[in-house]
């Protein structure tokens, strides 16, 4: 999913005390493995960083390095764990190359996650096939809408906030021309 899958790294961190206003580090960081012996050098577009850069800023502008910055705070079972009550269901990688979205996800899984955004907090069970109707009209089987509350409602609509942000002036604005 790349970037997409930042969104929910940023909810699991508003649940875990960080705030639209939290300010975070944009630095160079380095990550060593000794075992594989393989250095990371996460950077973000264009290789440039920002210094004391606000939360919802950071995702705004889809910026890598304070997303592995809170990843590494919130910890990366706790996203893992969080993004399952979102409805990701895909195997997700225990380490912090999930926050530029190493994992594949489905489609269906990403646009799941962001309805609990828009649906203040709540998961809906997606249905494909609504009604079935007879050849006369007579509704032979309906769908039944399945809701689960699964994160708070001020989470829900502070991401909402922000992902206009991403539409309105950040990454995301290339929407803008959909209306």
């Amino acid at each position: 999913p790349g970037s997409a899958f930042k969104p929910i790294i940023y909810a699991a961190a508003l649940d875990k005390g960080y705030t639209a206003a939290s300010v975070i580090i944009d630095s160079p960081v380095v990550y060593k493995d000794t075992e594989r012996d393989f250095t990371w050098k996460p950077h973000n577009y264009k290789e440039k960083f920002f210094g004391p850069t606000l939360f919802r800023e950071a995702l705004v502008k889809s910026r890598n390095v304070v997303t592995i910055k809170i990843l590494q705070d919130i910890g990366i079972n706790y996203v893992i764990d969080y993004s399952r009550k979102l409805g990701i269901t895909s195997e997700i990688s225990q380490d912090l190359s999930i926050a530029l979205g190493s994992s594949g996800v489905s489609l269906l899984e990403i646009v799941n996650s962001y309805s609990v955004f828009s649906n203040l907090g709540y998961f809906i069970e997606p249905v494909f096939i609504t009604k079935i109707y007879d050849r006369y009209g007579n509704i032979l089987e309906k769908s039944q809408t399945v809701r689960t509350k699964v994160i708070d409602m001020s989470t829900a609509y502070i991401m909402t906030n922000i992902m206009e942000s991403v539409v309105k002036s950040g990454t995301g604005w290339r929407v803008k021309a959909l209306k």
